[in-house]
């Protein structure tokens, strides 16, 4: 046997005979830190629990949050819109207010028909002034247009040379678009070639 060898084996024996002097007194030690280190978890499981609960909840109020704002857009979203109609109304409720309705003559026919046509004009025009602030603009098809059947629908045929085939040659109604969701087409009438 060499010296390393014996050497190894002596510190390996006082290292066993220390395990064993320990291990009557640490057992209980053991025991305590085992029993520490279980408090420790259960406390670290009950804390991650309370913060999952928490955050589960959290959830739950945000979803009902939105869940109301949704509602309340579907039931109110129109405010803007109808707070900009009601000078149009006050336009309109003026306009026959100030038409007499019986006219003796004719140059009074005259003059009144002027002026509510004039006033009519400008309340059609503060209404779309209205729409455009709201993103609602108008789909005014050209006659000599491309039909598109996304935003125009085709009302009636028309024979005719005067345009291509497939184009608008008539428009019936126009259209409106709400930013890029249409919310009616225009109605028109489309060129077919004459027989």
């Amino acid at each position: 046997m060499t010296k390393k060898t014996k050497n190894n084996k002596t510190v390996l024996k006082e290292d066993a005979e220390e395990i064993d002097s320990k291990e009557d007194v640490s057992f209980d030690e053991k025991e305590n830190k085992i029993s520490e280190e279980i408090e420790t978890l259960k406390a670290e499981l009950a804390e991650e629990n309370d913060s999952k609960l928490r955050a589960l909840a959290d959830v739950e109020n945000m979803r009902r949050r939105m869940e109301k704002e949704k509602q309340e857009n579907a039931r109110y979203g129109a405010s803007n819109l109808a707070r900009g109609l009601f000078s149009i109304l006050d336009n309109f409720d003026r306009a026959l207010k100030a038409s007499p309705k019986e006219l003796k003559n004719k140059k009074e026919i005259e003059k009144n028909y002027a002026s509510l046509h004039e006033g009519v004009e400008l309340t059609v025009k503060e209404i779309y002034t209205v729409l455009k602030q709201n993103g609602i603009e108008t789909i005014e098809p050209n006659k000599g247009d491309s039909f598109d059947h996304n935003i125009h629908q085709a009302m009636l045929e028309v024979p005719t040379n005067e345009f291509e085939p497939g184009c608008v040659c008539e428009v019936l109604q126009c259209g409106y678009k709400i930013y890029d969701r249409l919310l009616r087409p225009a109605m028109v009438g489309v060129s077919k070639k004459e027989s």
